[in-house]
C-alpha cells in the first residue's frame, strides 16, 4: 500500500511539473512574439543605415568571398563589394526604378533587379532585394510565404522562404549584436541588430554574411 501511494505521488508530481513546464512555455513564446511585433514596429522605421563588413558565396565548387560596402537610404541603396572581381570594387547604384553596375574596368551595366545584374555580370547568386531587409533582422514585407522562429528575445532565429523565383531559401540568424540607440530609432532604449547570418538555397547556393560595423548617420 505505501509502494502504491508513493507511485501514485510520483506520477501526479510528474503531472504537475509537465504542466508547469507547459505553462512555462506557452507563456515565453507569447512574451517573445510581443516583443516581436514590438521590435518589427521598430525596426520598419530604420530606413538609413550603412554596414561593413565580409560576404562569402558558395555555389557549388565555386566559392567568392568579398567585402561589403552597403549603404541604404529608404529606397535608394548603393553596394560595394570588393575581392574576386579584379583589382577595383564592384558597384551596385539602385532604387525601385532598376540599378546600375560599375565594374572594375568601368563599364556600367544596367538591369530591373540587382539579383539580375549580378549573376548576370559576376557570376554570384544572391537575394540582395531580400537581403536589405534580412540584415536588419526583419522578413521582405511583400513575401508570399514566409516561415519563421523567434528566439526568447523576440528576435528572428531562422526565416525560411519558399517563393522566390520557384526557389526558397533557409536563412538563420546566428548572432546579434546591441545597437545604441542615439536618436537613431524613436525608442530611447538600444535595439539589436544581426551580425552574422547565414543563408543557403539547398545545399547548392550558401552565402555568409558577418557584419564588421554598423554605422547611422543621424543628420
Amino acid at each position: 500500500m505505501k509502494n502504491l501511494i508513493q507511485i501514485t505521488a510520483s506520477i501526479l508530481l510528474a503531472s504537475m511539473l509537465i504542466s508547469c513546464a507547459s505553462v512555462v512555455n506557452k507563456n515565453t513564446q507569447v512574451e517573445s512574439q510581443a516583443i516581436w511585433q514590438q521590435r518589427q514596429q521598430q525596426l520598419s522605421g530604420l530606413k538609413d543605415w550603412h554596414m561593413k563588413g565580409r560576404m562569402v558565396v558558395v555555389n557549388g565548387p565555386e566559392l567568392w568571398a568579398m567585402s561589403v560596402d552597403w549603404k541604404q537610404n529608404g529606397e535608394q541603396y548603393v553596394i560595394f563589394l570588393s575581392g574576386p572581381f579584379g583589382a577595383g570594387k564592384v558597384q551596385l547604384a539602385g532604387s525601385r526604378n532598376g540599378v546600375l553596375l560599375r565594374n572594375a574596368d568601368d563599364q556600367i551595366f544596367y538591369a530591373e533587379t540587382p539579383e539580375e545584374l549580378l549573376l548576370e555580370h559576376t557570376g554570384v547568386t544572391m537575394p540582395l532585394s531580400y537581403l536589405r531587409f534580412w540584415m536588419l533582422g526583419l522578413p521582405h514585407p511583400q513575401a508570399v510565404s514566409n516561415s519563421k522562429m523567434l528566439d526568447q528575445s523576440g528576435r528572428l532565429e531562422s526565416l525560411s522562404l519558399g517563393a522566390l523565383n520557384n526557389k526558397s531559401w533557409d536563412i538563420v540568424f546566428k548572432e546579434y549584436t546591441a545597437i545604441e540607440n542615439k536618436n537613431i530609432l524613436k525608442a530611447n532604449t538600444s535595439f539589436d541588430l544581426p551580425e552574422k547570418i547565414f543563408i543557403h538555397q539547398g545545399d547548392d547556393i550558401k552565402v555568409r554574411v558577418v557584419v564588421g560595423e554598423w554605422l547611422f548617420d543621424n543628420t
